[in-house]
């Protein structure tokens, strides 16, 4: 078996085991899926050393694992929400709230991505393509486009916070 395919069979079989660790870590599915996606890329320049591929899943566990943690880390220390503000139900944000953080988030996706991102977040989260046909329509591969949308997907994230935090200060 290829170096290649003991990765990508471990991702492959172990994907929805990995995303429970890193939800369970980072508490966030999106966060959660960018630390699975973070652990492909780091095991995958690595891939060359993996003899088999439980030593490959076992591996990609780990990875998960401390990726989840240094992202909810990361996200812990650059946090000024107390716990109790995010446990509040979504149910108490106004129509109006809502719709004015959806005009935000689409106003930085429009301004602030390169082409391929926005064209990968309207192609995965509006229309629920799956990422083999948009990798197929962008002529890029399957885990480039998760590459893609998890970076793209940070930086929203990010680009959002900073500009909320500016309008609090």
């Amino acid at each position: 078996m290829k170096h290649t395919d003991r990765i990508t069979t471990a991702f492959t079989a172990l994907r929805e085991q990995m995303l429970s660790l890193a939800e369970r870590i980072t508490g966030n599915h999106d966060d959660a899926a960018d630390a699975v996606q973070d652990a492909f890329v780091k095991l995958w320049q690595q891939r060359g050393r993996f003899e088999s591929s439980s030593h490959a899943q076992g591996a990609g566990m780990m990875t998960v694992r401390t990726t989840s943690i240094d992202m909810a880390r990361r996200n812990a220390h650059h946090s000024d929400v107390s716990i109790e503000q995010v446990a509040e139900p979504i149910d108490d944000v106004s129509d109006n709230d809502r719709s004015l953080a959806y005009r935000q988030v689409r106003y930085i996706i429009d301004n602030d991505l390169s082409d391929n991102q926005r064209k990968i977040i309207d192609l995965r989260e509006l229309q629920g393509m799956e990422f083999e046909d948009i990798a197929s329509c962008m002529n890029m591969t399957a885990a480039n486009v998760r590459v893609e949308l998890s970076r793209a997907r940070r930086r929203v994230r990010e680009i959002y916070q900073a500009r909320n935090m500016d309008k609090k200060s």
